[in-house]
């Protein structure tokens, strides 16, 4: 039995009855099917399984094997390495469903197996399964798990084996197995186990090759879904030796070129690598299903190893064959034999020449494969456009909107793909361009372009954190809660700056005493108008201890009555109206309304809503006569008179993503809009007060809302006040 190992390697799919081809939930990463002994990270095999509402399952699985392929790229051990990449998949899923809308969540589970020498390092996380089935060996990993016993996915006990995406932090099982030539490997889909007994399993598969085990796990499957990786372990022949003399036929001499294509073999191949080579070549073959990878590292060693050997080799062959320098004169018997020494010239002129012609086939051989090389990729860009072209037909033909995104998509998608391989060419960039002016059109978005206000800078003891503007005639207020501090800003007569002010900029902060009260940290600012026992307008500042600050150019700032904090619990914003001041509190599941007065707080406070409702994931408000409640998952939830009436948010092109702000204009329904800042997708949303999608604004310069937080609108100036990470920025509010 040869020393080392290699596999055959099988994958199986089935979903909704139908056999796939390429499936996305499987990944192999092998540089060759000859299991790496030496130095290296060894070969890869991953298996994702997905449950739940996932827009597209694909997607998730194949992000899940690209963040299980960056192994490679890990240091320290292999079971390290397994470690450290599936907590990652964990951290990206757990992201992508914080994120998510409920109905559009979900779990995965995962096997790794790395196989290095005679070792499979084995890495496992949520619903997974692998069996290892071989010569006196029959086991199924994980040992216990409820993902493989449990009826329902309400029977699994997810505390004891939670699944990858549920928790922030999870904890992998790891496992070590030995193997040897005649074992099998099976990474399947949980629904296998449920599908067929261990039994039954080891039954399909034992003493049969990787082929053969496919087709019987196929028809234990009985048309379920399932999916599998078969990897068979087998021994690498070595490579057959020369049969004896009085056993073989003469051979035919060979020909020059065989004879010369050998003798360039023999000098870019050491000695010792010939046996190892032959192996390899042996068993380079593609596996079905995901394509291997080779490691960039791996090549360009193997690349210097040979250029180095090739070296070495032309040195030592062209010290043999040049002639030693003359010491001393030619004597008549020397020139007698003259005619005896030149036939070994002869020969050494010849080896001479051999020796300058192989860096000359060399350069030849890399120019044809240069050339081989530019003709695929210019088949391969032929092809891009051409597909580029279709669904560019195909949108122009599609009925909806719906459709003609996905369409779109996929001409952008391919149009990358050959920019990819010509970065420069202005025509394609070009083409990018109209297509991403048709999406927007599609789409109903209008690019705006900000124009940068002011950048506000930390202190020695915290960063910035903006969160809030608010602008009332020339006045602008800017609300940090990273340094608990209030701006104070004036526009310029223009309106497109703003001034520059003799005095510091910073109204209030915390630690500031005002008469009897030091500022705590601030909770929110508002501007409440006239009314309810109020007489003038105001811009308040509350503090997380209910201390209650107004300012107005007259009078500067001063203490109000505090509010009653007693009913607080976890409150995130406030906005006023009309004389009275409302608290968002998703912890006590509230919008707390206060009466103010030209002294402060009556000591009335009541719950705005008058209804059962469930706003714990709110995240701000605004109120125009209405209230309109923006959850963190994009969800927003209108209340009337403090009853719920309908807000659909129909006909957006995708969901809100991570919201930030929401923002109401006109007085109840009689006019105005609904806005809201979509940090995730980097644009502002605009609403009909009915709950139907209007526009979207984006940014001439992505970098300009990539950090969304707050914003301002002011319809009767036209002008979009809006805050991205430590920046303020205006904008002109499109028509």
């Amino acid at each position: 039995m040869s020393g080392r190992l290699r596999t055959s390697v099988e994958s199986l799919s089935i979903v909704n009855g139908v056999w796939q081809e390429q499936a996305p939930n499987l990944g192999i990463s092998e540089y060759s099917a000859i299991i790496p002994y030496r130095k290296g990270r060894g070969n890869l095999y991953v298996l994702v399984e997905t449950i739940g509402s996932f827009p597209d399952h694909a997607h998730v699985q194949q992000r899940i094997i690209e963040i299980a392929q960056e192994y490679f790229h890990t240091s320290g051990s292999i079971t390290a390495g397994l470690r450290s990449v599936i907590k990652a998949a964990n951290a990206y899923l757990f992201e992508e469903n914080l994120n998510a809308a409920r109905e559009q969540r979900g779990v995965a589970g995962v096997t790794c197996v790395v196989l290095k020498d005679r070792d499979a390092y084995i890495g496992q996380l949520g619903p997974a399964l692998l069996y290892h089935i071989g010569k006196g060996v029959s086991q199924i990993l994980p040992r216990e798990s409820t993902w493989l016993t449990s009826e329902t996915l309400q029977d699994v006990d997810i505390s004891r084996h939670p699944p990858m995406g549920l928790r922030r932090d999870v904890e992998p099982e790891l496992f070590h197995l030995r193997v040897q030539e005649g074992d099998m490997l099976i990474l399947a889909s949980t629904s296998l186990a449920k599908l067929a007994n261990k039994d039954e399993v080891i039954h399909a598969v034992a003493h049969r090759d990787a082929h053969t085990a496919r087709t019987n796990l196929q028809a234990l499957a009985k048309g379920e879904d399932v999916s599998a990786l078969i990897i068979e372990i087998l021994g690498v022949s070595p490579t057959p030796a020369a049969l004896p003399a009085d056993r073989t036929r003469a051979a035919p001499r060979p020909s020059a070129w065989s004879r010369f294509s050998t003798a360039i073999r023999e000098m870019l191949i050491p000695a010792g690598e010939e046996q190892e080579i032959a192996e390899e070549e042996m068993v380079v073959e593609e596996a079905e299903g995901p394509s291997r990878i080779m490691s960039l590292k791996d090549s360009l060693r193997s690349l210097w190893r040979t250029l180095a050997s090739l070296g070495h080799k032309l040195a030592v062959l062209l010290a043999r064959v040049l002639p030693e320098p003359e010491t001393a004169p030619r004597t008549k018997r020397q020139s007698v034999r003259k005619g005896k020494e030149q036939a070994p010239a002869r020969a050494d002129v010849k080896w001479l020449w051999i020796a300058l012609l192989i860096p000359l086939a060399i350069v030849l051989l890399l120019a044809f494969t240069r050339f081989q090389h530019e003709q695929t990729r210019r088949a391969q860009f032929r092809q891009l456009l051409q597909r580029v072209e279709e669904a560019k037909l195909s949108a122009q033909t599609s009925p909806t909107a719906a459709e003609q995104r996905v369409k779109l998509g996929e001409a952008l998608t391919l149009l990358d793909e050959a920019l990819e391989l010509k970065p420069e060419d202005a025509g394609l960039l070009e083409q990018r361009k109209a297509l991403l002016e048709w999406l927007d059109r599609i789409n109903y978005v209008v690019r705006i372009s900000l124009r940068l206000l002011k950048e506000f800078p930390d202190t020695e003891s915290a960063q910035c954190a903006l969160s809030t503007v608010i602008v009332h005639g020339i006045d602008v207020y800017v609300l940090d809660v990273g340094t608990d501090r209030v701006y104070k800003y004036l526009l310029d007569e223009t309106g497109q700056d703003l001034q520059v002010l003799p005095t510091d900029p910073v109204l209030l902060r915390k630690g500031d005493a005002r008469g009897q009260v030091t500022v705590d940290e601030l909770l929110d600012i508002a501007w409440v108008e006239a009314g309810n026992q109020r007489g003038t307008d105001s811009f308040i500042i509350l503090d997380k201890k209910g201390h209650t600050f107004e300012y107005t150019p007259a009078t500067e700032i001063r203490v109000l009555d505090s509010a009653d904090t007693s009913a607080w619990s976890a409150p995130v914003a406030i906005a006023g109206y009309y004389g009275r001041l409302y608290v968002l509190d998703p912890g006590a599941n509230r919008v707390l309304k206060y009466g103010l007065t030209n002294s402060g707080y009556d000591g009335s406070l009541s719950n705005y809503l008058k209804v059962e409702a469930d706003i714990h994931d709110a995240v701000d408000m605004a109120i125009d006569g209405n209230v309109y409640i923006l959850h963190a998952d994009g969800k927003i939830s209108k209340y009337q008179e403090g009853l719920s009436v309908p807000f659909p948010q129909n006909n957006l092109d995708e969901p809100l993503k991570s919201p930030s702000c929401i923002f109401a204009t006109g007085l109840m329904d009689e006019g105005g809009y609904v806005y809201v800042a979509d940090a995730g997708n980097q644009r502002i949303v605009q609403y009909s007060k009915a709950g139907e999608f209007i526009r979207q604004f984006r940014a001439q310069d992505q970098n300009s809302m990539n950090a969304l937080k707050g914003f301002f609108i002011d319809e009767e100036q036209r002008r979009l006040y809006l805050i991205n990470g430590n920046k303020l920025y205006l904008a002109p509010l499109p028509e």
